[in-house]
């Protein structure tokens, strides 16, 4: 088949890519996107996969700087939400897969970030600032024969630009609304001793939305982040290069503002508008810090023209102090969730591509270690408010404080090659993996835990060439995500691992003289041995994690277009179906009484239209405009049955005005007004409800209305 796509004709972020090549003929036409989604480069149209992608220019039109960003629902079958303890951390669900509760030492996530080809273990610090990304490779299903456990519902890859080798400066400061303030400083250095350089330096902060009434205290929204970034290549040979990274980053950031949508018990009332200013003064509301230090290595050595051998190596350690205050709506005297996380992971990846025609092939070995250490203390804060009937603080001072140990280590072994006869590729691929997990609990008396699984998970992939530029595929994989232990629960009972198996069928598709894409994919996962968490309708600070009884099934449809309408206008559209069905389960907390429960994350409608137009040419420099509107439906954000979060609609915009010249070889100005949720909506992105019957229902908002203006400069 040959490779003739742009960014993604699986979604339409890239859809909307404003990458225009031009042909022989002059023709404008969509750019090709090379991806590496199967561990080598190839074009997105041929990769059989549903994968969106997001490169370097679509980040900045659409305001990417962190993943917190794409909880506006970009790419519709990828959410994103803030966890309710540490504003830090992430929610991530690719298709309906993910937990609740993200934070915990002893479990993992559904979804498997990397960056720059290291696995990143904790959830602890995702919504850091992004420095100098090429792009962002959104990989939805199962893929555990590639990237290995905890991907049962995708992968997310985070691939950074290396040094050019040449002097280059850029400089950017935006500010926007609620005293919003951003720096970012990208420094090319020229190339000494065959080695090039590259250091990225990024400060950002905002003010919090909802102002706390208490003197002295933080507002509940706030962040501040700064982080640098130096990375190094170098090519000791002709058949062999190096890249070396180092990052490190400081974040600090207060939770959500959680309402009351429904109180039966009518101590607070209904909170179903969003607030600007607390109930009443919270007090004491610290900001979260985490320090985040990351380095890695890769290592290219092309051992002849067939076979080439790398090694990814990475080190990451994380520290983080979480402070919140839910202020009154989880218990009426004010829970506090303090949590103390230490972090330190290893991780070693070796691989050998081939491409010996008419085989393409990967073979890989993979090690990854983690030792993590959590303190938790529920505490409690008598808040000045003379509304409030407080309940007694019991004990005083708040609970003990419970000490987790953890230590993981996780062996693998896999392979993957693709076998093409004419129009025809056929894929199969597999993957071995050890997984051990133990350590201990310190919560009155001492649990310890060692919990050992294995795994082999295998991928079948038929993919045919109808035409040059059409291609259908028909794939088959599994997936799973380890088992744990529940920090939180009350009797500390370990869970086991979770299967995924899925068939998908695809169809990528190049049409109108490469001016329009139109993907779709369908498919149906099954979820053996689903996790799922209950929170205990008395005391909610007890968590249970269990294994559904039954198989859990999911359907989905997606479906991506991509338009080039005008030499200057391109426009992308982007739609998910998700149907689940969940069987009735028996809920631990209620005697093993077979309830309804709901996946969480899985709105079943999703969408983004996307509009880029860039005006024709004038002296003062590029004038592009941007509109992106997502919709998103109603969907639950706790297993338990509970009112779904409202269905919400969101637009944002941007200006931008760039190649602003200012003398010969003396660089360029750029200017940009943006605008983000312009039309203020009100939408939840957290909820959950207490009791049951739930007696309340509390619930988190979304950013409001925010705009700004960014001005760089680029040499």
């Amino acid at each position: 088949m040959r490779c003739l796509s742009t960014t993604s004709s699986a979604i339409l972020l890239p859809a909307l890519s404003l990458s225009i090549g031009t042909a022989a003929n002059e023709q404008l036409i969509l750019e090709e996107v090379i991806v590496t989604a199967q561990k080598r480069e190839q074009s997105l149209q041929d990769a059989p996969i549903s994968i969106a992608v997001l490169n370097e220019d679509q980040l900045v039109q659409i305001g990417i700087s962190s993943l917190q960003d794409l909880e506006s629902g970009i790419v519709p079958s990828l959410r994103v939400s803030p966890n309710g303890n540490v504003s830090t951390s992430l929610a991530i669900t690719i298709r309906g897969n993910g937990p609740i509760d993200t934070t915990q030492a002893t479990r993992e996530s559904a979804v498997a970030v990397y960056q720059d080809g290291v696995y990143i273990g904790r959830t602890q610090a995702l919504s850091m600032e992004l420095t100098d990304l090429e792009r962002i490779e959104v990989l939805r299903g199962p893929q555990g024969t590639l990237f290995g456990r905890n991907a049962t519902g995708g992968a997310i890859s985070l691939i950074s630009k290396k040094p050019t080798g040449k002097l280059g400066i850029e400089q950017t400061f935006g500010v926007g609304r609620y005293d919003a303030w951003r720096s970012l400083t990208r420094l090319n250095l020229p190339e000494v001793a065959g080695i090039r350089s590259k250091i990225d330096y990024l400060h950002t902060e905002r003010g919090g939305w909802v102002d706390n009434t208490a003197a002295g205290q933080a507002d509940y929204g706030e962040i501040e982040k700064s982080g640098g970034r130096l990375s190094l290549s170098a090519r000791p040979s002709r058949t062999v290069s190096l890249d070396y990274t180092y990052d490190n980053a400081t974040l600090e950031s207060t939770q959500v503002y959680f309402q009351l949508y429904e109180d039966t018990n009518g101590i607070i009332g209904r909170e179903r508008q969003r607030q600007s200013k607390t109930r009443y003064p919270i007090a004491p509301l610290d900001p979260t810090q985490t320090d985040i230090r990351g380095h890695g290595l890769t290592i290219d050595w092309a051992l002849n023209n067939q076979v080439k051998f790398r090694s990814i190596s990475g080190y990451r350690d994380v520290k983080e102090d979480s402070n919140n205050n839910y202020g009154g709506v989880l218990y009426n005297n004010g829970l506090i969730v303090a949590e103390d996380t230490r972090q330190a992971q290893l991780s070693q990846e070796f691989q050998l591509i081939g491409n010996q025609e008419p085989i393409q092939w990967v073979a890989g070995l993979y090690y990854f270690r983690e030792d993590v250490e959590q303190d938790i203390q529920f505490l409690f804060s008598l808040d000045t408010s003379t509304e409030l009937p407080f309940a007694p603080i019991d004990p005083p001072g708040g609970t003990p404080i419970t000490f987790v140990d953890s230590d993981a280590t996780s062996l693998a072994a896999y392979g993957q090659a693709t076998w093409s006869l004419d129009r025809l590729h056929v894929t199969l691929g597999g993957r071995y993996t050890e997984d051990e997990k133990l350590g201990k609990r310190f919560q009155f008396a001492t649990q310890e835990f060692d919990l050992k699984t294995e795994h082999f998970d295998t991928a079948v992939t038929l993919q045919y060439d109808w035409f040059e530029d059409i291609s259908s595929y028909v794939k088959w994989g599994t997936a799973y995500k380890a088992g744990g232990f529940n920090i939180r629960s009350a009797s500390f009972s370990p869970f086991d691992e979770q299967v995924t198996k899925t068939w998908e069928i695809g169809l990528k598709s190049q049409l109108w003289g490469q001016r329009l894409r139109i993907n779709t994919a369908l498919f149906r996962s099954n979820y053996k041995d689903m996790q799922f968490d209950f929170v205990d309708p008395v005391n909610v600070v007890i968590i249970e994690t269990i294994n559904a009884e039954k198989t859990v099934k999911l359907s989905g449809f997606e479906m991506d277009f991509t338009a080039m309408l005008t030499d200057e206008l391109i426009l992308g559209l982007n739609y998910t179906y998700l149907d689940d069905d969940m069987p009735l389960q028996p809920n631990p907390l209620a005697n093993g009484e077979r309830q309804q429960f709901e996946i969480i994350q899985t709105p079943q409608h999703a969408g983004s239209l996307k509009l880029d137009y860039t005006f024709p040419l004038w002296s003062l420099g590029k004038l592009r405009a941007h509109l992106n509107i997502t919709s998103t439906d109603q969907y639950a954000h706790s297993p338990v049955t509970s009112p779904r979060l409202d269905a919400y609609t969101l637009i944002n915009a941007r200006l931008t005005l760039s190649e602003i010249p200012i003398g010969r070889n003396s660089g360029a100005f750029s200017i940009a007004v943006w605008g983000k949720n312009l039309a203020d909506e009100e939408y939840a992105a957290l909820g959950f409800p207490i009791g049951s019957p739930a007696v309340t229902t509390i619930q988190a908002f979304g950013t409001p209305r925010t705009a700004g203006l960014d001005i760089s400069y680029k040499f």
